[in-house]
C-alpha cells in the first residue's frame, strides 16, 4: 500500500470507527455502546462535514431505538447529538427531554419522572420544551384514562401540572383543568387502594399530589361508634333515652298503592345519649370527629355502613375529605386549625339544609337540655347557616347557652359534647343498593314539636285559626321543581288557597302559618317538614315525581307526630339523565290535585278514607339487580286489574319465554301471555293490546335474560289488556317513544362522553307530540352524530361493549316501535332516526374505557320502563266506558 493511501486511511479512520461503532449498537448492548460513543466523541476533534455525518448516523440510531421502545437510550443519543452540534442544540435537548419523559412514564418510574421534571423547571427550560413536554404528558394521561387506568393517569396529569407550573393555559382532552383531574383521579385511586387495604400506598399517592389542590396531610384511623369509644374508655357517656321500637308509618297514596323500590327504614331506634370526649379534633361542616387514632362517627361504624355513601369530601362545603374502607378510613385534614375549650356539637354535614337541620340536628338539643349536661358549655354551629336555623336553636335551648359560630377550619376541642341523630339516616346509598327510607321516631319529634309550640305560644305567635288552606310555592328552587306550579296555584286560588313562600318567612312565622292550616298542598321538600307543627287532623297533599325510591316513609314519619296525615300524589317525572333521581323536576295534573283535595275534605267531614294505604308488613320489596336498578314495579294486592283479565289464568302465569310459539303448551312470550290472560286465541298479536306498546314490550322482552324478563316484563302483561285505542292515540304513543330516543337516550350518552352542550341542546328541545315534528330536529341530530364521532375509537374497536350499552334491548325496543312510522314519514325522518341511534352509539364509544357504561344503561332502562308506563296509562279523551278497565289508579277511592 502506498504511503498516500495509508495517510488518507489514517486521517479518515476516527470518523469511520465512530460510525462503525454506531452500526454495532443493538437493543442488547445499547446502554454500553452509548457510553463508548460518548467517550470517543469527547476525545476526538472533527471537521464540520464529519460532525454532520456522525449526527445523521446518530439520529438514525435514535430513531431506531425509539422504534424498539428504548426511549431512555434514545434520549441519551439525542443528548450526545446536542453535544456534537453547536447549532440547533436546543432542538436536540428538547428531543432528549421528551424521550426521557416518555421513557420514565412508560416504565411507571414516576418518582424519577418527578425529579426530572423538577430539574427541567430549575434549568429554566425553553417554552417550546415545556409546551411539548406537557402535550406528551397529556396524551399519555388521556391514553391511560381511556383504558380506565387511574393510577398512571393520575401521575401523568400530575407531572403535566408540575411541568407547566400550574393550570394556566392547559386543559385535558375533555376540557378539564389539570388540578381538577388530579383531584378526581386521586379520589378514585384512594378508594381503590382502600378496598384492598393498602393504606400506606394510598397515603403515598395523596402525599405526591396534595400540593396541587392545597390539601392537608392524610392519615389512617380506625372507625368506631361513640358507644365503642366509650367501651374502650375513650369517652364518658350518659343514656338519655333507651333504645326502643317504634311503629311503622301509615303510607297513603292517591293512586292505587304502588310497590315502593326503597328499603323500609328500621323500626328499632338507637338510644339517645350524651357523650363527652376529651382532647379531640372535629371538622365544621362534617360529621367526623378524630379522637387519638380513632375516627368517631356512628354512621361510619354502623353495621349497614358498607351499603351507604358517607359523602364526606364530596360536598363543596366540606373542609376535609374522608375515604372509608371496611374498618378504617383515610382522613385528609387541613393544617390550619383553631382551638375551642369546650363545646356541644351542633355542626355537621348538610347543616345548612333546612330539612336536614330540622331532622338530624335540632333533636340533639333534647340531650343538651337534659339536666345531666353541664351548664355553660357553648353550642357550636357552622357559620354558613341561615338565620332560621339559629332561630330554631334559640327556641329549643332551655339553658340559654352561648353560641360559637365555627368557620371552615379544623377545631381542637378540649372537651366536646356529642348527641346522636335520632335514627339511622344515610345521606345516599352506593350504586347497586336500594335507597334506605329512614323512619323517624315519633317520640323524639313529638317532644321537639311540643317545645317549639310552647315557645311560640309564649311569644303570642299562634293564632286561633285552624281553617287556612295553604299551597307551598317552590319557585325559588331549581331542584325537584314543580314545573307547572303556576297553573296549579291558579286552579287552587278560587278554592280559597293562599300561596306561601316559606323561604321568605322567619321560622316562627312558618310554625304559626302551618299551625293554622286545615289543608296543605305542596311539593315534598324541606318546607313540607313544617307540617310537624300542624294541628291534629290537618290534611297534607304531598306532590312528588314518579320515583318510587323516594323517602315516603321519612316524610310520613316526621309529620305523623303532629296528628296530621299526608297523602302522596305522584305526577310525571321530567327525566334528565345526570340529575339525581330524587331531585328531578316534574309536573302534576291540576285536575288530579283538585280531585285529591276534594277527597281529603270529604275524609275530614265523613271519615271515608282518601286514597289507598300501603303497609310495609304486607308489601314485598321490589327485586333489584346488583347495581340497584329496579327490575319491576310489582303491584300490591289492592291494585285494580283490568276487567278482562282471567284471574285464574293469572295465577298460573309465572314465567315468560322468548317467542313466538306454535302453541301455548310450548311456552308464552309476552304478547302471547296477553292473549292468554284476555281469553283470546293463541297469538303474539292480541286484539286487546296497543300495537305500539306491543312492539316495544315484545322486542324488549325477547332481548332480556330469563330472570330479568320475568321480573321486569311479567308484571306489565295484565296491564296491556285494554290498551288498544284510536289511531290518534297510537300516533301519540309512538311520538312519546321518539321523544324518549331523542331527548333522553341520546343526551344520556352525550353527558357520559362529556358532550354536555350538545346533550343540553337536544334535552331542552320541546317535547315531541307527533312523529312529524322530528323534522325540526333533523339538522340537530346530524350535527350531534358528527360531533360524537370526532376523535373517537371506531365502533369496530368497541362494538360489543357499545352494543351491550347504547344498543341494548330497551333501545332496540324503542327503535322497532318508531321505525315504521319514521319510514312512512319519508327518508329525511328515517335518516334522523338513524342519526339518533348512531349519535348515541358514537358517544358511548367515546366514553368507553374512561367511565363505566353500565350505570347509564341501567338508568336509561329505568327511564324506558317509566316511558312504557306512560304509554300504558295514556287514554283517548273520548274513551268509551264499555271498553275501559274497571278502575284507573285510585278511581274507586275518589268522591
Amino acid at each position: 500500500m502506498s504511503e498516500g493511501v495509508q495517510g488518507t486511511e489514517q486521517i479518515m479512520r476516527p470518523t469511520e470507527i465512530f460510525i462503525d461503532l454506531i452500526r454495532t449498537v443493538t437493543r442488547d448492548n445499547a446502554s454500553e455502546m452509548v457510553e463508548r460513543l460518548r467517550s470517543r466523541a469527547a476525545a476526538e476533534d472533527r471537521t464540520g462535514a464529519e460532525s454532520a455525518a456522525i449526527r445523521r448516523h446518530l439520529e438514525a440510531l435514535a430513531f431506531r431505538l425509539e422504534g424498539d421502545d428504548h426511549l431512555g437510550t434514545a434520549s441519551d443519543i439525542y443528548d450526545l447529538i446536542g453535544s456534537l452540534v453547536p447549532d440547533g442544540r436546543e432542538h436536540w435537548t428538547r428531543a432528549a427531554a421528551l424521550a426521557r419523559l416518555r421513557d420514565l412514564c412508560g416504565r411507571a418510574r414516576f418518582e424519577e419522572a418527578s425529579a426530572y421534571v423538577a430539574s427541567l423547571r430549575v434549568e429554566d427550560a425553553t417554552p417550546a420544551l415545556i409546551q411539548d413536554g406537557v402535550a406528551i404528558l397529556l396524551r399519555l394521561g388521556w391514553a391511560h384514562e381511556f383504558r380506565n387506568e387511574h393510577g398512571p393517569c393520575l401521575q401523568c396529569y400530575r407531572l403535566a401540572y408540575e411541568l407547566n407550573g400550574g393550570d394556566a393555559g392547559v386543559t385535558t382532552e375533555d376540557g378539564d383543568r389539570l388540578s381538577t383531574k388530579v383531584k378526581n383521579l386521586r379520589r378514585l385511586r384512594l378508594d381503590a387502594l382502600l378496598e384492598k387495604g393498602q393504606f400506606a400506598a394510598a397515603i403515598a399517592v395523596h402525599g405526591g399530589t396534595r400540593h396541587i389542590t392545597g390539601s392537608g396531610p392524610l392519615a389512617a384511623y380506625d372507625m368506631v361508634s361513640v358507644a365503642a369509644l366509650v367501651a374502650s374508655g375513650g369517652a364518658r357517656y350518659t343514656e338519655v333515652l333507651p333504645a326502643r321500637r317504634v311503629g311503622a308509618p301509615a303510607l297513603r297514596f292517591w293512586e292505587a298503592p304502588p310497590a315502593l323500590r326503597s328499603e323500609a327504614g328500621g323500626l328499632d331506634m338507637p338510644a339517645q345519649y350524651l357523650a363527652f370526649l376529651d382532647g379531640c379534633q372535629a371538622f365544621p361542616r362534617s360529621n367526623v370527629v378524630i379522637a387519638g387514632d380513632k375516627l368517631v362517627y356512628d354512621l361510619a361504624a354502623h353495621p349497614r355502613r358498607s351499603d351507604i355513601l358517607l359523602q364526606d369530601g364530596l360536598n363543596p362545603d366540606q373542609i376535609m375529605t374522608a375515604s372509608f374502607g371496611a374498618t378504617r378510613a383515610l382522613v385528609e385534614v387541613p393544617e390550619s386549625t383553631q382551638t375551642v375549650e369546650a363545646g356541644l356539637m351542633m355542626f355537621g354535614f348538610q347543616s345548612r339544609n333546612y330539612g336536614h337541620w330540622l331532622l338530624e340536628f335540632a333533636p340533639r338539643m333534647l340531650s343538651y337540655n337534659n339536666p345531666r349536661c353541664p351548664d355553660g358549655i357553648p353550642l357550636c354551629i357552622d357559620d354558613h347557616m341561615p338565620d332560621s336555623h339559629e332561630e330554631i336553636l334559640r327556641l329549643l335551648d332551655t339553658r340559654d347557652r352561648p353560641v360559637i359560630k365555627l368557620p371552615p377550619k379544623p377545631v381542637e376541642f378540649g372537651l366536646l359534647g356529642m348527641a346522636p341523630v335520632p335514627a339511622f339516616f344515610p345521606f345516599d346509598m352506593k350504586p347497586g343498593r336500594p335507597f334506605y327510607d329512614t323512619v323517624w321516631p315519633a317520640d323524639i319529634f313529638a317532644a321537639v314539636r311540643s317545645l317549639i309550640l310552647d315557645r311560640a305560644r309564649e311569644r303570642g305567635i299562634l293564632s286561633g285559626r285552624n281553617d287556612r288552606r295553604l299551597f307551598i310555592s317552590r319557585k325559588a328552587f331549581t331542584q325537584r321543581a314543580l314545573v307547572n306550579e303556576t297553573e296549579i296555584a291558579e286552579r287552587l286560588r278560587p278554592l280559597g288557597f293562599e300561596v306561601i313562600y316559606p323561604e321568605t318567612m322567619s321560622f316562627l312565622e312558618q310554625v304559626a302559618t302551618f299551625h293554622s292550616a286545615a289543608v296543605v298542598v305542596g311539593s315534598c321538600s324541606s318546607a313540607l317538614c313544617n307540617a310537624l307543627f300542624c294541628r291534629p287532623g290537618c290534611r297534607i297533599l304531598g306532590l312528588i315525581h314518579e320515583e318510587l325510591s323516594f323517602n315516603f316513609r321519612g316524610y310520613t314519619s316526621c309529620i305523623e307526630p303532629s296528628g296530621a296525615q299526608i297523602l302522596f300524589l305522584r305526577g310525571r317525572t321530567l327525566h334528565r339523565p345526570g340529575v339525581h333521581a330524587f331531585h328531578v323536576s316534574y309536573t302534576v295534573d291540576p285536575g288530579e290535585v283538585i280531585s285529591a283535595i276534594a277527597a281529603l275534605e270529604h275524609e275530614l267531614v265523613f271519615g271515608t278514607s282518601a286514597g289507598g294505604s300501603i303497609s310495609d308488613a304486607a308489601s314485598r320489596p321490589v327485586s333489584v339487580w346488583d347495581d340497584g336498578t329496579p327490575l319491576s314495579r310489582e303491584h300490591s294486592s289492592t291494585s285494580a286489574e283490568p276487567e278482562r283479565v282471567d284471574r285464574e289464568r293469572l295465577t298460573h302465569l309465572t314465567t315468560l319465554a322468548a317467542g313466538p310459539h306454535e302453541a301455548s303448551g310450548e311456552g308464552l312470550c309476552a304478547m302471547e301471555a296477553v292473549a292468554y290472560l284476555a281469553g283470546e286465541p293463541h297469538s303474539d298479536q292480541p286484539a286487546c293490546a296497543s300495537p305500539s306498546i306491543a312492539a316495544f314490550i315484545q322486542t324488549w322482552s325477547d332481548g332480556l335474560p330469563q330472570e330479568e324478563r320475568d321480573q321486569l316484563i311479567l308484571p306489565l302483561v295484565p296491564r296491556m289488556i285494554g290498551t288498544r285505542a284510536s289511531e290518534v292515540l297510537e300516533r301519540q304513543r309512538i311520538a312519546m317513544v321518539a321523544d324518549w330516543l331523542v331527548r333522553t337516550h341520546v343526551p344520556a350518552w352525550f353527558r357520559l362522553a362529556k358532550l354536555n352542550v350538545e346533550a343540553d341542546e337536544l334535552a331542552d328541545r320541546p317535547e315531541l307530540t307527533d312523529v312529524a315534528e322530528l323534522a325540526s330536529l333533523c339538522d340537530h341530530l346530524k350535527r350531534a352524530r358528527k360531533r360524537a364521532a370526532v376523535a373517537n375509537l371506531t365502533l369496530r374497536q368497541t362494538g360489543s361493549a357499545v352494543r351491550a350499552a347504547a344498543w341494548d334491548a330497551a333501545q332496540q325496543a324503542a327503535w322497532i316501535t318508531v321505525r315504521d312510522a319514521l319510514e312512512a314519514e319519508g327518508p329525511a325522518l328515517l335518516a334522523a332516526g338513524w342519526d339518533s341511534a348512531y349519535a348515541a352509539a358514537y358517544a358511548a364509544a367515546r366514553a368507553y374505557g374512561k367511565v363505566p357504561l353500565e350505570p347509564t344503561r341501567r338508568a336509561l332502562e329505568q327511564s324506558a320502563f317509566a316511558l312504557l308506563e306512560r304509554m300504558i296509562e295514556a287514554r283517548d279523551p273520548d274513551w268509551a266506558e264499555t271498553d275501559a278497565p274497571a278502575a284507573q289508579h285510585g278511581a274507586d277511592l275518589r268522591p
